[in-house]
C-alpha cells in the first residue's frame, strides 16, 4: 500500500528530518564497525546477524539475534558486524514513560536490588517486540514512512509493550544503565522547561547557582543551557506557525520577544525564512 498524497508528506518538516528521527534502520555488513555517540539514550534491536560490542566497562560483549541493547547518551564506543546485520535503532528521551501510571523514576524507586553488573541493559526479544519491528520495517520499505510524528507515537507503543509483556524485573535490569544523578537532573530540566523562559529562570527552580548550573548543563547535554533551551524554543515555535492559526504578533508576546521585528529575525536564523514565509509554504501543501 502506497502513501497518499506523498508530495505533501515529502516538503513537510517533520517528514525525513533525518536531525530528528527517532527510530532508525541501519546496516552492517560482516567484519566492518560503526561507532557511536549520542545524546540520547538509545535502544538498539539486533533484528538479524550478530555482533560485538564496545563501550565503556563493556568489552568484545556479543549480541545476537533477537536481542536488544541499551546505550546510554554520552557514551562513545562501537559494535563490529560478525555476521551481515540489520538492527533498528531507537532513541529516546529523558522523560522515559512506560504508561500514565508507571514512569521510569517511580519504578526506580520501587526496584532497590539490581544484581547486574555488566553496565550494559540487554532484553530478549518476545513476538510482541519482533512483530513491531517488522511493522516498522514494512512501513519504511513500503511506504516511506519517515514521519517525526509517527516515530513518537511508536516509541510509546514501544515502551507499552516492554511494560505489558516484560515483568518490572526486567525492565529495571534494562534500563539501569542510564539511572544516576544526571537522569534525576535532565527529568528535571525537561519537567521545569515549561515554567523558564531563560537560563537565569530555570537554574534556581533546580536549586543551583546561575554558574553551577551552566556547569553542570554543558556536562551532561554536550551543549550550553542557552543553545539547548534556544533549539527548544525554535521547535515550539516552528510548530505553531506550521500548525496553528495564532498570530506572529501575539506569538512573538507568547515567547518573550521585544518585537515582532526580533521574532522574524530569530525565524530566519533558525528556520532561514520568515513566519509569514513558513506559514505560507506550509499552507500551499495543505490544499495542493
Amino acid at each position: 500500500m502506497n502513501l497518499c498524497h506523498p508530495d505533501e508528506h515529502l516538503i513537510c518538516s517533520q517528514y525525513s528530518n533525518l536531525k530528528d528521527q527517532k527510530i532508525e534502520i541501519t546496516e552492517v555488513a560482516k567484519g566492518n564497525s560503526l561507532h557511536f555517540y549520542s545524546e540520547m539514550n538509545q535502544i538498539i534491536f539486533v533484528i538479524k546477524g550478530s555482533l560485538t560490542l564496545f563501550c565503556k566497562k563493556v568489552n568484545n560483549k556479543k549480541i545476537n539475534n533477537g536481542e536488544l541493547f541499551l546505550i546510554s547518551l554520552h557514551r562513545p564506543g562501537f559494535i563490529t558486524a560478525l555476521e551481515d546485520i540489520t538492527m533498528m535503532v531507537i532513541k529516546l528521551n529523558l522523560n522515559i514513560n512506560f504508561c500514565e501510571r508507571l514512569p521510569l523514576d517511580l519504578l526506580l524507586e520501587k526496584t532497590h536490588d539490581n544484581e547486574e553488573d555488566d553496565n550494559i541493559g540487554i532484553l530478549i526479544a518476545n513476538q510482541k517486540i519482533m512483530d513491531y519491528a517488522t511493522s516498522i520495517q514494512e512501513n519504511r520499505v513500503d511506504n516511506e514512512l519517515n514521519c517525526c510524528y509517527y516515530y513518537d507515537i511508536k516509541i510509546r507503543e514501544f515502551l507499552f509493550l516492554l511494560r505489558a509483556y516484560y515483568d518490572k524485573k526486567q525492565i529495571m535490569s534494562f534500563f539501569y544503565p542510564i539511572f544516576s544523578g544526571d537522569y534525576v537532573f535532565q527529568s528535571k530540566i525537561y519537567k521545569h522547561l515549561e515554567n523558564a523562559k531563560t537560563v537565569k529562570e530555570l537554574a534556581p527552580l533546580l536549586n543551583y547557582s546561575l554558574s553551577g548550573f551552566e556547569k553542570k548543563f554543558k556536562r551532561v547535554f554536550d551543549v550550553s543551557p542557552y543553545q539547548w533551551m534556544q533549539e527548544q524554543k525554535a521547535k515550539k515555535i516552528y510548530h505553531e506557525i506550521t500548525c496553528s492559526k495564532k498570530s506572529f504578533t501575539e506569538m512573538s508576546f507568547d515567547y518573550g520577544f521585544s518585537s515582532p521585528a526580533h521574532f522574524n529575525d530569530f525565524c530566519r536564523t533558525h528556520f532561514n525564512n520568515t513566519p509569514g514565509g513558513i506559514r505560507k509554504s506550509n499552507v500551499k501543501w495543505r490544499l495542493a
